[in-house]
């Protein structure tokens, strides 16, 4: 399809900014250079840039945001973070995986927000051991093969080899807000659409000319 389309992809080139100057044209700015274009698809999703835990050690290479495969990793230490459908389903999808060891570290006492399914697959998988969950925990240290966690206070030590960190997201509203894409909540409040852990407000895309969010 790439050949057929003459589509042409570059990675590791963040965009900077969007903006149409008077004559129509977009213009799109990154690191590496400058485009123009006639219109622009803003593919950017719905789980905007992941919300940092600010943790010592989170800037280590074994820590990750996204799940993609959970079927590449076997005989592993692993550790998720967060309390959600997302960090359920990945720790439950890791511990299926041969030899894995799986620990959920939940910052509140119960799980309040899952999908149905979720909670009744949960509680089985605890139940039979398959993971492992520490309610009222928090990551206080990530190292080379272990972290280290605050459980009601007390620290532990844990061996690992990946940590998944599943606290939400931060919507790329003055992104956005520059490129001209205008929020439906803003319209008659005037409000900044708050940072979320699940779905971000969505632009109304008809108030930015030949501009799409998808």
């Amino acid at each position: 399809m790439i050949q057929r389309t003459d589509l042409h992809i570059h990675t590791s080139e963040p965009v900077n900014t969007v903006k149409k100057d008077p004559d129509g044209l977009f213009r799109i700015n990154t690191p590496v250079q400058e485009y123009k274009a006639r219109a622009v698809v803003l593919a950017l999703g719905r789980a905007g840039t992941p919300r940092k835990l600010g943790v010592k050690g989170e800037e280590l290479p074994h820590i990750y945001y996204r799940l993609i495969e959970a079927d590449h990793y076997t005989n592993k230490n692993i550790l998720i973070v967060g309390g959600g459908d997302s960090a359920v389903e990945a720790a439950m999808g890791l511990a299926h995986q041969a030899g894995n060891r799986v620990t959920l570290s939940y910052r509140k006492g119960e799980f309040s927000r899952l999908k149905d399914r979720n909670t009744k697959r949960i509680e089985e998988h605890m139940r039979t051991g398959k993971l492992t969950v520490l309610f009222n925990s928090i990551p206080a240290e990530f190292r080379e093969g272990s972290v280290s966690l605050d459980v009601a206070g007390e620290i532990i030590e844990l061996p690992n080899d990946f940590v998944w960190i599943f606290a939400g997201g931060t919507p790329p509203s003055d992104f956005l807000k520059a490129a001209g894409v205008a929020f439906g909540s803003t319209s008659s409040t005037g409000s900044e659409p708050p940072p979320t852990d699940r779905r971000p407000d969505t632009p109304a895309p008809a108030q930015m000319d030949h501009a799409q969010q998808t």
